[in-house]
């Protein structure tokens, strides 16, 4: 009842064919490749202790959905979108093939639970707007993701009710865990989100035994660390020249980091990865402060 193809062909029918573009564009606002990327700009170019809880935030969402991925295994739905990614242009499928083709599981949807986490976490702590209004507009942006993995052919209705349901449920918890830890300060509270995450990600490599899920647990170390003793100065950077060039370096050297698998895909290669990754991402800013104020230092002294 709940894992039946034909409630899934029967959405993706009821839109046009061309609706599959729109699926496709609408899953990414809550991909990865949108959520993890806003979420680090927002760190280095924000307020950083403000923003600095939700990278735990969101990589323990993360392990929470492999995990439970892992759990269920459930097989995707044999549907699949209304236009084959194969007959499309290089160019056009290069963006629109990574929303439709997906290899892991079905149950429960991932693009969602991330979607319910950034979305929710925009909603309660931005200044736009009234709190309702936010809360409304998250609502809006969780329902088209959710419509959309549905109409895009590749989760069952059931995966974005539960998506949604997981989503709130960790966010519940991690947001509690972090007014309790406020006790004692906010930077022992943004400690205890990267705790969690990584307790959550330590029991995702235990659920499913894939080496890649250590990457999680090593992210949350790393960031942990460098957030302990390298915590950067609440001030953003302003975007000019200088500091658009150095994050470009600082993904760079992330784009390089994740390339050492291919040498190796043991267990510790992800976990250096990872660990590599939320060093860089945490404590860049110190270090690009730093290194700001040494220079400053040195023409003084020329």
């Amino acid at each position: 009842m709940w894992f039946e193809s034909a409630q899934v062909e029967l959405v993706r029918d009821a839109f046009p064919e061309w609706m599959a573009f729109l699926f496709a564009l609408l899953s990414y606002l809550g991909s990865v490749w949108f959520v993890v990327p806003a979420v680090v700009l927002a760190y280095w170019f924000g307020d950083r202790h403000r923003f600095a809880p939700w990278l735990g935030i969101v990589i323990g969402g993360y392990a929470l959905m492999f995990g439970l991925k892992g759990t269920f295994t459930t097989p995707r739905p044999g549907v699949g979108p209304a236009i084959d990614p194969e007959s499309l242009p290089t160019v056009v499928a290069v963006l629109y093939a990574p929303a439709v083709e997906v290899s892991t599981t079905s149950f429960p949807s991932g693009h969602v639970i991330a979607a319910t986490i950034i979305w929710t976490m925009v909603a309660l702590e931005s200044d736009v707007a009234t709190k309702r209004t936010r809360l409304l507009g998250a609502a809006a942006m969780i329902v088209l993701v959710g419509v959309a993995r549905v109409g895009a052919g590749v989760h069952f209705p059931i995966d974005v009710i539960v998506g949604v349901i997981a989503g709130v449920c960790y966010l519940s918890i991690a947001l509690t865990v972090r007014s309790y830890a406020r006790v004692r300060g906010e930077q022992f509270a943004t400690s205890a989100t990267f705790a969690v995450a990584a307790v959550l990600g330590l029991a995702t490599v235990w659920i499913t035994r894939q080496p890649d899920r250590m990457a999680l647990f090593g992210g949350c170390i790393g960031a942990l660390l460098a957030w302990q003793y390298a915590t950067p100065a609440r001030e953003p950077w302003p975007v000019t020249l200088q500091t658009v060039v150095h994050a470009a370096l600082a993904i760079a050297v992330l784009v390089l980091s994740a390339l050492m698998p291919i040498v190796s895909d043991g267990a510790l290669v992800w976990l250096a990865v990872g660990f590599t990754a939320g060093l860089i991402v945490v404590g860049f800013p110190r270090f690009v402060d730093r290194t700001a104020v040494a220079a400053r230092g040195s023409n003084v002294v020329s």
